[in-house]
């Protein structure tokens, strides 16, 4: 029953755990079902680094070395560290192939994909979750969704969209995802840069703007800090965009399409 629950209460965190802002109930729902120990206190105080040293405290005593390289693994996520949470729940998935964290540590390693952009690999890694018809399959196709939408594949986000209100009518998965295609603006959009200083992507900024391009500035929080992107135009097909593309190029501005 124990494990029931902590599945339960984990695929409702793990849609917020990755990429969105976290849901500090339902984490504290989750924790407080089991034992409550300082280092879980500590992430849900937002003390990543404490409880990241608290967890390593704990495997050196090797007590749930299985569920602190789970935490470990969360933890580093939430700092956007992906290649750390990858390396820990690597760890936890070839060490305890038996523990009832397992299948919630892939889901995690593949956010930590999501997290740095990947989505081929996020995707990969999220088709497999679906296809091994794991407790975490309803936030996998979240995530598929999710994914699609990034790249542009406007059908595929759809269809993923419809096989989890198929399969999970009623979970929070299914009433997201169709608040995701509803709200979602879909359109296309060429970068001509990215910067981790803002001087410099206003810079470039003012000059799109004086040559009569429709630019704009997107702000990205990543592992490797927050970024700058200097993006023209909000374009509903990509023959729109290629020619945007084509434009920006001939002047001179390396650029790249994005959904």
């Amino acid at each position: 029953m124990r494990q029931k629950i902590f599945f339960f209460i984990f695929f409702l965190l793990i849609v917020d755990c990755a990429c969105l802002p976290a849901r500090q109930g339902l984490w504290a729902s989750f924790l407080y079902a089991g034992s409550l120990n300082k280092a879980e206190s500590l992430y849900l105080q937002e003390s990543y680094s404490e409880s990241i040293n608290e967890c390593a405290a704990n495997i050196a005593r090797n007590g749930e070395p299985d569920k602190a390289y789970f935490l470990l693994g969360l933890n580093y996520l939430k700092i956007k560290d992906a290649e750390k949470a990858r390396e820990k729940l690597q760890i936890l998935m070839d060490k305890s192939p038996g523990s009832p964290y397992l299948e919630a540590a892939k889901l995690a390693y593949a956010d930590s994909y999501f997290i740095d952009q990947d989505y081929s690999a996020a995707s990969r890694l999220y088709e497999e979750i679906v296809k091994a018809n794991s407790k975490m399959q309803s936030t996998a196709y979240f995530r598929l969704a999710q994914c699609a939408l990034k790249t542009g594949q406007w059908e595929a986000a759809n269809n993923y969209s419809d096989a989890l209100r198929q399969k999970y009518p009623l979970s929070l998965e299914a009433a997201s995802a169709a608040e995701l295609l509803k709200e979602n603006e879909f359109f296309f959009t060429v970068q001509v840069g990215c910067f981790a200083n803002l001087v410099n992507a206003q810079r470039l900024l003012k000059k799109l703007k004086h040559s009569g391009y429709d630019a704009y500035i997107d702000q990205l929080d990543s592992s490797k800090g927050v970024l700058y992107r200097v993006r023209a135009g909000k374009l509903k097909s990509s023959q729109e965009a290629l020619a945007l593309k084509s434009q920006l190029d001939k002047e001179g501005y390396p650029s790249r399409i994005f959904p």
